[in-house]
């Protein structure tokens, strides 16, 4: 029966079954090359008294170099066979580790912590490689080592082989008693490895912030307090281990001790010969490497199993939007229209509902602004365009098809989304904005560059477009951040374009600059802007207002201000703030 916690090995191990067979093959030849040699060594020394002849040493001195070379080169294809398979596996866990957290969705990363990811993908993979690899050689070996070793020591005196293993019956006992807690102790620190991870990661994610606030001391504290928390669980472990290695050599130097008293006197009685107490000894001193290897198999198991188990968590773990198997025949392509029929959303965990009966039909190539005070619902209805989260069915439409029924690469393919605070990755300027598109050329790119205003900004970098940005663009001001990603959308040249305050950073004339720029570009895209200032969206073809999750108002700028509602109201009190710091300047 296989281990429930180490069967989700198996399916990588299968893979490379053939090269791993040639692995414990030659360490099954390596085995018995060694075993050959005490007997060997019997023959030899019960053959001294007899006088054998020069041919016969030589001939019991080349079979001894025979066996030693064959044992060398076996050697070196176990080592070969089941260490490479070990590498490959790890790469192939890896791989699928990597691509299963590409699948998952915003729901599940925003409950993880990232360095507590980044622990299981490093940390709890090696350990899972040391299993494949170290671990299964080290069973293996042990398991041949001691059968062999004691059905020989049988042949050769077997009441001596039942005297001398009086003792190996307490090992079991050790086992029954610390494999379980063992376990316990290793997953143990596994998880605070991952804590010291996610704090590593979220200091230097956040060195600005401690350096702003003088916090440096403040943090290597709590690191400190972590590392030690951390040297107190392994101590734990080590501290059974203390006890059980010990144990497994003084049950060996017991059986040697038996050995030794119980042989000599069978030697000097003439009831064994010298050649067989030899090869005896040669065997029980073989059995010591088994009896310590048992300890570290155990020690890599326990680690392989608990690392496994936390890498199958997020193997187990599925995306709350779930993508469609099969495209339906006419969405290969989609229009910008966008309807949403009724909906109502509510976050995960949330207590009260964050859009309620949301009733909004956009026309392909319409500017629609969506306006509100902060905490009204506006990111979340952006947010459900490329479906982010998920909408009861039929309560949202994309180019005439229910969003649920879009697979998620064609709808998120023909929408281009800038939020308020972009993610850029550590590489040029360039190779960021040509993000969806690789080979965009180089004429598109600077017309997307000069649409987006970011232009002006190019002689300030050292090597223009191809300058490196650094992680998440550190050498960048937010404006430039959000111009860049302004024009990684216009790139891809999607049917629905949404600007999640996306000029948040920027001044309001810059801003009201950019979007008349890029409204001939987007001329015939769906263009769903959401933003603070008001004056920058007036020329949208429609304004919609919303409040505790709910559209109040909507219509055309100038209908809003007749109207004189909470848009006109908000509307005045903005032109008033600004004639006023006009006034004071």
């Amino acid at each position: 029966m296989i281990p429930k916690r180490i069967q989700p090995y198996l399916p990588y191990m299968r893979k490379y079954r053939r090269e791993m067979a040639v692995g414990i093959a030659a360490l099954l030849i390596t085995d018995v090359a060694g075993l050959v040699i005490p007997w060997l060594l019997k023959l030899v020394i019960d053959a001294l008294p007899k006088g054998p002849s020069r041919m016969d040493l030589a001939g019991f001195g080349g079979l001894l170099f025979l066996a030693a070379s064959v044992q060398a080169l076996s050697r070196f294809g176990w080592r070969k066979f089941l260490f490479g398979p070990s590498r490959k596996v790890e790469f192939d866990i890896s791989n699928g580790l990597f691509s299963h957290l590409l699948t998952l969705d915003k729901v599940w990363f925003v409950k993880q912590e990232i360095g507590d990811l980044m622990s299981r993908a490093t940390n709890d993979l090696r350990a899972a490689r040391d299993f494949v690899g170290l671990g299964l050689l080290v069973m293996i070996d042990c398991v041949v080592v001691i059968v062999s070793c004691v059905c020989l020591m049988l042949v050769i005196n077997p009441s001596l082989t039942m005297v001398v293993l009086i003792p190996l019956p307490l090992l079991s006992v050790l086992f029954y008693k610390y494999l379980p807690e063992i376990g316990r102790r290793h997953e143990a620190v596994q998880d605070h490895l991952a804590r010291i991870t996610a704090r590593v990661q979220e200091n230097i994610a956040g060195i600005r912030v401690l350096h702003a606030f003088v916090q440096e001391e403040t943090e290597k504290r709590k690191f400190a307090e972590l590392n030690q928390e951390y040297i107190r669980k392994n101590l734990h472990v080590t501290r059974l281990f203390g006890i059980f290695t010990p144990s497994l050599v003084f049950t060996i130097g017991v059986a040697a001790l038996v050995f030794l008293w119980v042989g000599g006197k069978a030697v000097i009685a003439g009831e064994m010969t010298l050649g067989s107490f030899v090869a005896f000894n040669g065997y029980l001193l073989m059995l010591s490497w088994p009896m310590m290897g048992i300890g570290y198999v155990v020690n890599l198991t326990q680690k392989g199993q608990a690392a496994m188990s936390r890498m199958q968590e997020i193997f187990a773990a599925q995306p709350k939007v779930q993508d469609v198997a099969v495209a339906k025949e006419d969405s290969s392509s989609l229009s910008g229209e966008i309807e949403f029929r009724k909906l109502s959303f509510t976050y995960p965990g949330a207590a009260s509902e964050n859009l309620k009966d949301i009733s909004l039909h956009i026309s392909p190539g319409q500017i629609v602004a969506v306006v509100g005070t902060i905490g009204s619902g506006k990111t979340t209805l952006a947010q459900m365009i490329p479906r982010l989260y998920d909408t009861a069915p039929d309560t949202l439409f994309i180019g005439g098809h229910p969003i649920r029924e879009i697979p998620l690469s064609l709808l998120r393919r023909h929408i281009g989304y800038v939020d308020q605070e972009p993610f850029l990755f550590s590489a040029t300027i360039r190779e960021n904005i040509a993000l969806g598109r690789s080979e965009a050329s180089g004429e598109e790119i600077d017309d997307v560059v000069r649409r987006s205003g970011l232009l002006p900004d190019l002689d300030w970098f050292p090597d223009g477009l191809e300058t490196v940005i650094g992680e998440r663009g550190v050498s960048l001001s937010g404006g430039q951040k959000q111009r860049i990603a302004l024009a990684r959308a216009l790139l891809v040249h999607p049917s629905i374009l949404v600007l999640d305050d996306a000029f948040s950073s920027l001044d309001a004339e810059t801003e009201k600059n950019i979007l008349g720029d890029i409204r001939e570009f987007t001329r015939n895209i769906t263009t769903v802007i959401i933003s603070h200032r008001f004056s920058a969206i007036r020329d949208a073809d429609r304004i919609v207002m919303m409040d505790g999750g709910r559209i109040v108002e909507e219509g055309a700028h100038d209908e809003l201000i007749r109207l004189d509602g909470e848009y006109a109201h908000t509307y005045k009190n903005q032109v008033l703030a600004m004639e006023m710091k006009i006034t004071l300047q």
